[in-house]
């Protein structure tokens, strides 16, 4: 054989042991070395290739494609919160608008029990005003009793999560109870009996014991709305099933009434609740009617806001 011959000769041999070398490794191919994710300019080294097990006959499988996703923790990997004071003026504009036919009840009223300890009934005075400013996002009506036997004060609100109204009680020890509920017998205007021309609010608000959730006394409480001069407070305990009535404070009006069909009502339309004005604020040389001393409070905090949505509502008011 040539010279010339031998060496292609020679060439096939050694590829031939060099292909065999290759296709019997059991290394992986293409793992690579190490794995890394940027965090924020400090790599977290998530271990090397020789360090995961392998198994099945990878020649024959397809391998997972491995994704990271990027992660931004700011800077120097730390993660920053800002807190956010601003309130939920959409939030606010909807409980506003649930509580507005509860409104009826703003203003001074006087209590007297039915139920008789010692031969007499309990004699209060409540006072209901606009909670404007606690919970910036969450308005409620808020009542103070003197002389009460079952509470001091009260806060009404509107639950937009669960679409029920939220009473809290608090009594004399300071004990607080939780009621949630809805109208059992809804809004309705009906004319006065005195005056067929001034349309009075009746309904039921009827709210049940939640917060503690064993006990059974005053299980259930009840606005009953007569007209816009009187209203029932009527107190229920838990009996087997059923709720059964055990007290009723019947109260009075003190003063005028705030039907939205009184005289000029209009013209004393309140700046912030949209009720009945009762007393009038300035600002700049210009005045506006408030309903209570809660919207009073609130307008003097921020006036510029309250006027803004005021006129906001006005316009709205006459496009429809």
């Amino acid at each position: 054989m040539s010279r010339r011959h031998t060496f292609p000769a020679l060439v096939w041999a050694l590829a031939l042991v060099f292909c065999v070398s290759c296709s019997s490794s059991e290394a992986p191919q293409n793992v690579p070395e190490e794995v890394t994710v940027d965090l924020g300019g400090s790599g977290v080294d998530l271990g090397s290739a020789s360090s995961l097990e392998i198994e099945g006959d990878l020649a024959n499988e397809e391998k997972p494609t491995r994704r990271f996703q990027p992660i931004t923790l700011g800077n120097n990997s730390k993660s920053t919160v800002t807190k956010t004071e601003v309130p939920d003026e959409q939030k606010f504009d909807n409980v506003l608008e649930a509580l507005k036919p509860l409104q009826i009840m703003l203003g001074d009223w006087g209590g007297t029990t039915f139920k008789k300890i010692g031969g007499f009934s309990s004699v209060e005075t409540l006072d209901w005003v606009w909670d404007l400013q606690t919970d910036p996002a969450q308005p409620a009506l808020v009542m103070k009793a003197d002389k009460s036997r079952y509470y001091k004060n009260a806060r009404l609100t509107y639950l937009t999560g669960k679409q029920k109204y939220q009473l809290i009680l608090t009594n004399k020890a300071g004990q607080k109870r939780v009621y949630e509920g809805d109208f059992s017998v809804p809004l309705k205007k009906v004319p006065g009996d005195d005056n067929p021309n001034v349309m009075h609010s009746t309904f039921k608000l009827s709210l049940s014991l939640v917060e503690p959730a064993d006990e059974k006394k005053y299980a259930q409480i009840i606005f009953n709305q007569q007209n816009n001069d009187r209203y029932m407070f009527e107190l229920y305990d838990l009996r087997g099933e059923s709720y059964t009535r055990f007290d009723t404070i019947n109260t009075r009006r003190k003063g005028t009434s705030f039907a939205k069909s009184d005289s000029d009502y209009g013209d004393k339309t309140c700046v912030i609740s949209g009720g009945l004005g009762t007393s009038q604020v300035t600002y700049q040389g210009k005045s506006y009617w408030v309903c209570c001393s809660g919207c009073r409070k609130a307008f003097d905090a921020d006036p510029e806001k309250w006027i803004a949505k005021y006129e906001a509502n006005k316009k709205e008011t006459k496009t429809q």
